[in-house]
């Protein structure tokens, strides 16, 4: 799944948005406090809402620019990209992307099923997000 969103906001007010929140979860599962720059590389485990046991792998994080995570859980592995392009001042676009890649071929199914009904509703939620981050500015 891919969004591309416009948004009358600055690419670094965008990024540190996305980035205070993903700081919160990584203390809120860990108890460690870490900086921006520590965040490329750093792996942590966290539970799911279905207490599905989860890795997080941080994969790429270039300041005020681009954020990407990898999660792993038994039967799924979850790629997750945010990127945020400064296109003037007070003008910026991001880009999200995921992808998910399933261990066995029944929740490649289930996936693929998912995908097809309720894809349409996660990318509307996810502009809707981003429109709340571009008020909250």
């Amino acid at each position: 799944m891919r969004v591309e969103q416009l948004l009358n906001v600055p690419a670094v007010f965008l990024y540190h948005q996305i980035i205070d929140v993903e700081l919160f979860e990584i203390y809120a599962h860990t108890g460690q406090q870490l900086t921006v720059a520590q965040l490329e590389g750093f792996t942590y485990q966290k539970q799911l809402a279905d207490d599905t046991q989860a890795q997080v792998t941080i994969t790429k994080n270039i300041r005020n620019r681009s954020y990407h995570y990898q999660t792993v859980t038994d039967t799924n592995r979850y790629e997750v990209k945010y990127d945020m392009l400064p296109l003037e001042k007070h003008k910026s676009k991001i880009v999200y992307e995921e992808k998910i890649f399933a261990r066995a071929w029944g929740q490649r199914l289930l996936d693929f099923i998912s995908d097809t009904f309720l894809g349409g509703l996660k990318r509307h939620n996810f502009k809707k997000m981003f429109l709340q981050i571009e008020k909250s500015y």
